[in-house]
Formats: structure tokens, C-alpha cells, sequence
């Protein structure tokens, strides 16, 4: 019997069964809006986004939506511990499905989002970091996809139009609470409005993987180390 082989993948995981995923849900949620009142002039998403804009007053929250991500980075609170740990331990476990238990990595960033109705993330990376996470504290059934692009989309428009192409341009994931979603932060990203009046909390975070190539003199120091 033959095979499909998914070659040259860029695997993406998700988990939505973390132990006591809604109690870290429910808290993050509380204390995401507690964000949006400590930091008045917080960054905006949706069309303000890519701008940079900052909120002048709690109505730009209304129309743009919220994000901590310029005023705070939540690896450096003691007050978000309890997410980072969360979020480090799903980290490890997609370094285990994609074979790389050994590989160390550190957290370099992570923040809050709030949606409102309309609000949506325009298409985007994660420079400087190798793998990225989202977790959604809040969402509604039904609405807000995030969109994932295939890295090659150019080359594949270019040469096979929708009509033949047998490889999928775009993937998409429907987010509901106490969902964690890992993927490589190279690939492109966007997420489609959410069309709800109840708000849609994200917790984003992205990780360095630590490298050092062992030289022979380490390797023989090693040994040594390990004889005596």
C-alpha cells in the first residue's frame, strides 16, 4: 500500500485539554481587563494595528480593541506566572511532537489582546522569535479564525492558479476557550473579525530556542566529566 507524505511541513498543534484550563482561563480573562485599565494609552489592533497607534481614551478600546503588548511584557510580571508556566509547558510539548525534547528555549515575550465586535488582527509574523503561541482565555463559537498562510503562496499563485492547485493556500483554526495553539513564528498569520458582542481574550507569547555546537574539546571534557 503507498503512502501520502507530508513533506517539508511547518507543523502547527493544538491542545485544548491542559489541566485546569478553565481556572487559568477565567484568571487571565480578569486580569487581561484589569490590563486595559492599568494602561489607558495601550497599543490598538485591528485597522490601527500596523500603525503603531496608541489609545488616546477608552473609546479607541471600543472601536480598535486592546493590546498589551507595547505598554508591558507579561514574562517580566509575577502576576501572569501562573500563564507563563502554562505556556512554557505547552512549548515543550510541541518541541516533543516535532522530536525535539533536548532543545532548550527561553520566553521572550508575551501580552494580552482584547476583541470586541468587529476587531481582528491584520496578516503578520513574529520576527526575532522561532515558535509562537496563542491561547484564547474567551472566544465565541463560530466567529474569528485565525488564518494561517502557506510560506510558499507566491511561488504557488505564480505557477498553479486556484483552478489546479492541489496545495492549500491558507489553513484555518475556529478558537474557543481554554484552546493553546503553537506554531513556527515565521509563518503568517491573521485572524478574521470577530462578529461577537462578548469579548475575546488572547494570551500570544514566543519563544528563542537556545543553540551551542559542541566543539571536540567540549565533547572530550565531557567524557572526562563523566568517568571520574
Amino acid at each position: 500500500m503507498g503512502q501520502v507524505i507530508q513533506m517539508f511541513s511547518h507543523p502547527v498543534i493544538t491542545l485544548d485539554d491542559y489541566p485546569h484550563v478553565d481556572a487559568i482561563a477565567d484568571q487571565f480573562y480578569q486580569k487581561s481587563l484589569g490590563l486595559m485599565t492599568e494602561y489607558p494609552d495601550a497599543g490598538l489592533i485591528s485597522d490601527a494595528w500596523h500603525s503603531g497607534k496608541r489609545a488616546g481614551n477608552t473609546d479607541d478600546f471600543i472601536k480598535h480593541g486592546f493590546t498589551s503588548y507595547y505598554s508591558e511584557n507579561l514574562v517580566k510580571r509575577t502576576d501572569f506566572a501562573f500563564m507563563n508556566k502554562a505556556a512554557m509547558e505547552v512549548f515543550a510539548q510541541y518541541l516533543r511532537v516535532v522530536g525535539k525534547a533536548d532543545s532548550g528555549m527561553r520566553l521572550e515575550s508575551a501580552w494580552a489582546s482584547v476583541y470586541g465586535r468587529g476587531h481582528f488582527i491584520p496578516q503578520h509574523t513574529h520576527p526575532l522569535s522561532h515558535l509562537s503561541l496563542v491561547f484564547y482565555a474567551a472566544a465565541t463559537e463560530g466567529t474569528g479564525r485565525i488564518i494561517f498562510e502557506n510560506p510558499a503562496i507566491a511561488h504557488f499563485q505564480h505557477f498553479y492558479p486556484p483552478e489546479i492547485c492541489w496545495m492549500p493556500y491558507r489553513f484555518s483554526v475556529q478558537p474557543q476557550k481554554g484552546l493553546f495553539i503553537v506554531f513556527p513564528s515565521y509563518l503568517m498569520h491573521s485572524t478574521e473579525p470577530h462578529e461577537s458582542d462578548n469579548y475575546r481574550v488572547i494570551y500570544s507569547a514566543n519563544v528563542q530556542l537556545e543553540f551551542s555546537k559542541l566543539t571536540d574539546a567540549d565533547k572530550q571534557r565531557m567524557k572526562f566529566a563523566t568517568q571520574t
